[in-house]
């Protein structure tokens, strides 16, 4: 393995034992890093891809650019959050590596979304590479052929400015904030007001009528308010409050929602809204002294 790379897991595998979130254990964390590890070793291109993200974020961290903190199916590996590419724990948050793998394949188009600037960025750690040849072949869509890959060979990386993040800039030193309380009885209130992803009319009454607990209930919201998903909130309202649903899904209220939980496509991506809901919690953060008004 690269010794860079390497380095850099054992690194992040150090602060976990300190900060991974009870009840996941250190077992479960080393048999998830065995797994990924596994597919890793399998293809040198595996490598040289998640080599060349973790490039990606941190020389745009470098350059004081928001890299978001979960996108797409990028979440869902272990490694990528070691490496610091994502802030969502995969094993915390029960998300099943086989999204991931299923997705990254030879062919397969690698999503990558940060702050304004990103892309320039990203062209100058681009350039001139050892392992990869790269050709943009559209403003922000990297075609590139892994010289040491097998199984995987080209991919194409798609680079994505999302000017939204760049009201994030202090996460950069700070890291992502966690929910707290306070945070949690503003969203419980509905007062969301600028807070992204939360802030329309719908979702304030959602959150006042729903009260969600916990982080999870968020993501759940977030998850369901998308066409095609807007028509679960009555039924999940009615089973939270009367506390009769199906434990086999029980973080969302027995009715299937994500798609790691039975692998619809047509499902929500859990992964992804994980992310999404950071940014929410994050946008909340300084306003949380008003909870105790």
């Amino acid at each position: 393995m690269n010794k860079k790379l390497l380095k850099t897991i054992n690194s992040a595998l150090e602060r976990t034992k300190t900060t991974h979130y009870a009840p996941v254990t250190i077992d479960a964390l080393q048999a998830r890093l065995s797994e990924e590890l596994d597919w890793l070793d399998a293809c040198p291109g595996r490598e040289c891809l998640i080599l060349l993200l973790q490039e990606l974020a941190a020389a745009m961290r470098s350059a004081r650019i928001v890299v978001s903190p979960g996108y797409s199916f990028l979440p869902d590996s272990y490694l990528l959050f070691l490496t610091g590419v994502t802030k969502v724990n995969p094993v915390e948050w029960d998300l099943p590596f086989s999204r991931f793998t299923k997705s990254v394949h030879n062919g397969a188009e690698i999503p990558f979304e940060a702050g304004t600037g990103c892309l320039e960025v990203a062209r100058k750690v681009l350039a001139n590479r050892e392992n990869e040849m790269v050709f943009e072949s559209e403003p922000g869509l990297f075609e590139i052929t892994l010289l040491e890959g097998e199984r995987l060979r080209n991919i194409k990386l798609r680079i994505t400015t999302y000017a939204e993040l760049d009201r994030f800039t202090r996460t950069i030193k700070e890291g992502w904030h966690p929910l707290d309380q306070s945070a949690l009885q503003l969203f419980s209130r509905g007062a969301t007001d600028g807070t992204i992803w939360f802030e329309s009319d719908k979702m304030r009454e959602w959150l006042f009528d729903f009260d969600p607990e916990s982080m999870s209930d968020l993501v759940l919201l977030n998850a369901i308010y998308w066409p095609g998903r807007i028509q679960l909130f009555p039924e999940l309202l009615r089973r939270k409050q009367a506390g009769e649903f199906d434990k086999q899904f029980k973080d969302t209220y027995g009715i299937p929602v994500y798609q790691e939980q039975n692998g619809d496509s047509i499902l929500a991506p859990k992964g992804h809204f994980i992310g999404r809901t950071m940014m929410a919690v994050e946008a909340l953060w300084p306003w949380r002294r008003k909870a105790k008004c």
